[in-house]
């Protein structure tokens, strides 16, 4: 599973974080001064899928997106629509919400548990 596709896909998403490129970016990424709302995402942790005989063809993975805006309203508009694009894909373990006074943007935190293929 490509979390970037699902959202890419997902016309909610990509009419708050746009196409061309959908602002929705792997941590580190993001182009400095990138106008809000926008995403990020990384991987937090990963384990293999064990089996009792072969190698694991999946692996359980947790992932945090970070959701970027200039007020509290579009933060949460905007993670509102990612969780809704990601929900049937996913299992969300851990949301949260804060203030970043450094770049003064509002941010929406998802932690995610997800089965992906090796």
């Amino acid at each position: 599973m490509n979390l970037f596709e699902l959202i890419a896909a997902d016309p909610a998403c990509t009419a708050l974080l746009g196409t061309s490129p959908t602002k929705f970016f792997e941590f580190g990424t993001a182009p400095a001064l990138e106008v809000p709302p926008y995403a990020t995402w990384q991987i937090v942790s990963g384990e293999p899928f064990n089996v009792m005989e072969g190698t694991p063809s999946h692996d359980m993975v947790e992932a945090q997106i970070d959701v970027w805006a200039p007020t509290a309203a579009a933060a949460r508009s905007t993670a509102r629509a990612i969780r809704r694009a990601l929900d049937s894909f996913i299992q969300i373990s851990h949301f949260a919400t804060g203030y970043d006074p450094e770049s003064e943007l509002y941010r929406v935190v998802i932690r995610c548990d997800y089965m992906t293929e090796v």
